[in-house]
């Protein structure tokens, strides 16, 4: 989640200083374009779709299997060096040292965002091993914002790496600098995502004004898509994540009690997530994310029970709006595919 709006502020804040840019995150939730942005407007169908067929028409006839994060990563750079843009915004992947991103051989700046416990089958068990895979994007020499940690660890890794490599390191903006540019009921976190872009920003040589910025859509981050009932899609994926989440709904919905739709993505922290959800009043629907990736369901009801939530339901396919209770507000959130179950059933 940090790693995505980070990206997005960055974007925005280089477009408000007059700055033609492509910006390529992930996952994208309703359309494959939402990958794939020239100034902060979804690439055109026909752009993506023509770049797409000539690119992969060449990793078959050179007899390649990358994956589909590695066509995308590639197909991104060939849409923005076809539309001549002057910076290229591109979110990692997992994040790190074999993330595909990593082709860029020399960035103009880097950006560490909080680090927590993710992808754990994939870049290891404790915060210092993950730590290690993620400061594998920084390059020798190029200035590095790290992002505020919740692990004094991790940053100690990040640290180490980034003086091995004459990477000059930089902390983020302060707060008070968010002034202007986010409404004032924006979240905590995103307020601190954005002290990490525009540090980012400015270390290009820009200075962006608050009177030139628009907020980007932010899709599955604290985004309200309905009302009456109130729906929140977010797709906090880790404790990190999710802590910060309960804190944002406790400031802007005080005593409002939640039904949550929580369904996870099987190698994922759902003991942490499970306790960062203690302290939201909330009753809760467990379900298996809409995805090909693997379910933690049956992980996620013992880790549920465990730490005391208020389980108002099992539903292993979630599919139709009847049936959840509609009697409160709705958060659907433990991952982007289980997000995309809400905007299905609420959104436009």
């Amino acid at each position: 989640m940090s790693k995505g709006t980070t990206s997005q502020f960055i974007s925005s804040l280089i477009e408000s200083c007059g700055g033609s840019v492509g910006l390529f995150t992930s996952p994208h939730l309703c359309t494959v374009r939402e990958r794939f942005q020239i100034d902060n407007t979804l690439a055109p169908y026909e752009l993506l779709t023509s770049e797409a067929a000539d690119f992969v028409a060449s990793v078959k006839n050179a007899g390649l299997t990358p994956s589909l994060f590695e066509i995308f990563t590639l197909l991104a750079m060939r849409i923005f060096v076809k539309c001549g843009v002057e910076y290229a915004v591109m979110e990692t992947g997992i994040g790190g040292r074999l993330d595909a991103t990593n082709y860029v051989r020399k960035p103009l700046v880097t950006v560490i965002t909080p680090i927590s416990f993710d992808h754990i089958a994939l870049l290891g068990n404790t915060i210092e091993a993950i730590a290690s895979e993620k400061a594998g994007i920084i390059k020798p020499e190029v200035p590095l914002v790290l992002s505020r940690q919740p692990y004094a660890a991790a940053a100690d890794v990040v640290k180490r790496r980034a003086a091995e490599l004459s990477a000059p390191l930089y902390a983020p903006e302060e707060l008070s600098e968010c002034g202007g540019f986010l409404p004032e009921d924006c979240p905590q976190f995103l307020r601190e995502n954005f002290t990490s872009s525009l540090k980012a920003v400015r270390l290009l040589g820009m200075n962006p004004l608050p009177c030139n910025f628009r907020m980007p859509q932010m899709r599955a981050r604290f985004e309200c898509i309905h009302q009456n009932p109130i729906v929140i899609l977010d797709g906090a994926h880790n404790a990190d994540s999710m802590q910060k989440l309960v804190a944002a709904l406790n400031v802007k919905y005080p005593r409002t009690h939640w039904n949550v739709v929580l369904g996870c993505v099987k190698g994922k922290d759902v003991h942490g997530m499970a306790q960062a959800l203690r302290s939201l009043d909330a009753t809760f629907i467990l379900t298996n994310p809409h995805t090909g990736k693997g379910t933690a369901l049956p992980q996620l009801i013992d880790e549920a029970k465990a730490a005391d939530l208020s389980i108002y339901k099992v539903i292993e396919n979630l599919n139709d709006k009847a049936q959840l209770p509609m009697d409160r507000p709705l958060l659907f959130t433990g991952s982007f595919f289980t997000a995309l179950i809400g905007e299905e059933l609420f959104g436009k």
